[in-house]
């Protein structure tokens, strides 16, 4: 099982990483405006990363992870055998996925603390 669970994190990670380059560039495209609206940009970003795979872990059947790139990538000596060892590795894949939605949920919540923490400071300094 080993094999397969390090695959399918990589490959998460990979997808994160894309995910997290592309919410960096909009921030750093909309930080000429107002550092709250960066990261506001960023929170959006993650929690559309965040949503995107509680969908793909709650749609994920037999079928769709036969199909997967975590699944395919690896050769078929390196897979799990069996129903059952298929079984076991779909619901490792719904795990990662689950423990890499909740990171970023935890991503855009601070991004969205930031943006609130960002614009108080800036209503106290137009106060003053």
């Amino acid at each position: 099982m080993f094999p397969f669970t390090r695959y399918a994190f990589f490959t998460l990670a990979r997808d994160a990483g894309f995910a997290a380059l592309a919410g960096l560039t909009m921030m750093v495209a909309a930080s000429g405006y107002e550092a709250a609206i960066a990261f506001k940009v960023g929170a959006t970003v993650a929690l559309a990363f965040c949503l995107l795979l509680l969908c793909r872990s709650y749609f994920l059947t037999d079928e769709r992870f036969r199909r997967s790139e975590a699944w395919r990538g690896l050769h078929p000596d390196e897979r799990p055998a069996g129903d059952h060892g298929r079984e076991v590795a779909r619901r490792q894949m719904e795990e990662l996925m689950l423990q890499f939605a909740k990171a970023a949920a935890g991503i855009a919540g601070i991004l969205f603390s930031s943006a609130l923490i960002s614009t108080v400071g800036t209503i106290a300094q137009a106060g003053n």
